[in-house]
């Protein structure tokens, strides 16, 4: 039987959100936030709004320091523009919302709003959501990621019954179909180690097994979180996204992790990706 209240303690939500094309305006944000609020698992979670720091300019010029970390790492040159124009809009986003998470707007029921001091990328907004989960488990997402609504309630339960099992460690709510180019260029399938128990409610369970490191969307234990993700970035290296140190790696590794796609190998979308689009069938 579905079992709301379980789910609600065992489960975190986890959205960091910065500086960018859209944040100077709520919209994007409230759209992601109130798809996982229609899902009616995760609107009983307890739900972290994780919000960057904008470097100042004595730490811009810190950070060009170290060329490498600066391009390969930090993507300096792609954020230094935004973090100088819009700095000060920035900071009226962030009071915006704080303003209405004080007068209970609906999309920010049972969610907790949380401010970095320091600037630290994304590994930083995720890590900070980690120090303050109690949970088990974790949803990891991000402001501009709207859950699709045909992943319900029960796929929850699902997701969090494969993590419990230990059957997976991981798994990545999709922006695009699972056969898509995109994602077949991405990671590596691994089709033997794939999953399917038709038995499970409403509609079976389905997991596609894959070898790589997404930021995307994704379900996690937050232990094997802690040690395998977290604490495999170098702390030297750490204004970064996980993706980029870990993603290479993972992927050619002969070691696999336990980490899936949600579904099937025609299921998804799961997430749309509100800046970039999805990909439903991929190029022939």
């Amino acid at each position: 039987a579905f079992d709301l209240q379980r789910v609600a303690e065992e489960l975190t939500v986890i959205v960091s959100t910065s500086v960018g094309e859209f944040t100077p305006q709520p919209d994007k944000v409230l759209t992601a936030l109130e798809s996982l609020q229609a899902n009616v698992a995760l609107r009983w979670c307890r739900k972290l709004l994780i919000f960057d720091a904008v470097p100042t300019a004595q730490e811009v010029q810190a950070l060009k320091q170290d060329r490498r970390a600066w391009n390969e790492d930090l993507h300096g040159a792609k954020w230094e523009r935004m973090w100088h124009e819009k700095r000060a809009a920035y900071q009226s986003y962030c009071a915006a919302m704080q303003a209405m998470q004080e007068e209970n707007h609906p999309a920010l029921f049972k969610v907790e709003l949380i401010f970095l001091e320091r600037f630290g990328h994304l590994l930083g907004t995720v890590r900070s959501g980690l120090q303050a989960t109690l949970t088990p488990y974790v949803f990891v997402s991000q402001h501009d990621l709207r859950l699709a609504p045909k992943f319900a309630a029960a796929d929850v339960q699902n997701v969090l019954e494969a993590l419990r099992a230990r059957l997976a460690r991981y798994v990545v709510l999709n922006r695009d179909v699972n056969s898509g180019q995109r994602t077949k260029d991405y990671f590596r399938l691994l089709p033997d180690s794939s999953f399917k128990d038709p038995s499970r409610p409403p509609a079976g369970l389905s997991l596609t097994a894959v070898a790589g490191f997404s930021d995307q969307a994704h379900f996690a234990d937050a232990d094997w979180y802690r040690s395998q993700v977290l604490a495999a970035i170098p702390m030297d290296r750490s204004l970064t996204c996980m993706e980029h140190i870990l993603h290479d790696r993972w992927k050619r590794d002969q070691e696999w992790r336990s980490t899936f796609l949600y579904g099937g190998q025609h299921d998804g979308p799961f997430i749309y990706d509100l800046v970039h689009g999805v990909q439903v069938i991929g190029p022939e």
